[in-house]
């Protein structure tokens, strides 16, 4: 595992208590179905997937990496939200001079949500 669970569940614990919100709350808001899965990954029983980072990162407006625990500075003015980094991609990222196919955003997606899944 790239990152480590238990501090990014304590993260997450400390940024839904500062906000105020309950979990059954949070879950709502991240149009997460269960209540228990907000638990598992805040008591480090559940890893946590790019997608559902994101989502975590917009709502308590802190960067990937504070969640994730790659440094202790909240700051997200790299934030990218889910439903722009599809087009960050096709329009803002280029490799030898040519923009990225469907196909290469696909195995880069997939890519990043290996570094970030259980081992």
């Amino acid at each position: 595992m790239l990152y480590d669970k238990k501090l990014t569940a304590s993260r997450l614990r400390e940024l839904r208590s500062e906000k105020g919100f309950t979990m059954q709350e949070v879950a709502k808001k991240l149009d997460i179905k269960n209540r228990s899965n907000i638990s598992d990954i805040e008591h480090a029983r559940s890893g946590l997937g790019i997608d559902s980072a994101l989502k975590f990162s917009n709502l308590y407006n802190v960067s990937l990496d504070y969640i994730y625990g790659l440094t202790n500075n909240k700051d997200n003015k790299n934030l990218i939200n889910t439903n722009k980094l599809d087009t960050v991609l096709k329009t803002g990222i280029t490799y030898n001079g040519k923009t990225l196919t469907s196909t290469d955003i696909i195995a880069l997606k997939a890519f990043l949500q290996g570094l970030t899944s259980d081992k």
